[in-house]
């Protein structure tokens, strides 16, 4: 990986945001967490970033999206395959033809 697309071992603190809400966190709990870890970090400037890129994040192009899982699927079908979960590849093959090609 180029030093481009290396991953911080500190996440920015929009990164790491996502990261808490995913894990559940509530806002409070954001905002006390920002203040220790980032605290040159301007809580409700981060908070409304965070937002705007979930509302633009809500609203994808399809083909994108679409892409996007059909990807993804191919990387869970070939992971499947290399650990012979082939009940578990069919299921996948199972979803691709849902999706209509």
């Amino acid at each position: 990986m180029d030093d481009q697309h290396q991953i911080a071992a500190t996440p920015p603190a929009p990164v790491a945001v996502l990261q808490w809400l995913v894990s559940g966190a509530s806002e409070h709990d954001i905002v006390e967490a920002l203040r220790a870890k980032y605290p040159d970090a301007d809580a409700r400037q981060t908070l409304a970033a965070v937002r705007e890129h979930l509302a633009a994040e809500g609203q994808p192009q399809p083909d994108a999206l679409r892409g996007w899982v059909l990807v993804s699927l191919r990387e869970l079908y070939r992971r499947m395959l290399e650990v012979g979960d082939f009940d578990g590849a069919r299921k996948v093959l199972k979803d691709i033809t849902g999706i209509g090609l």
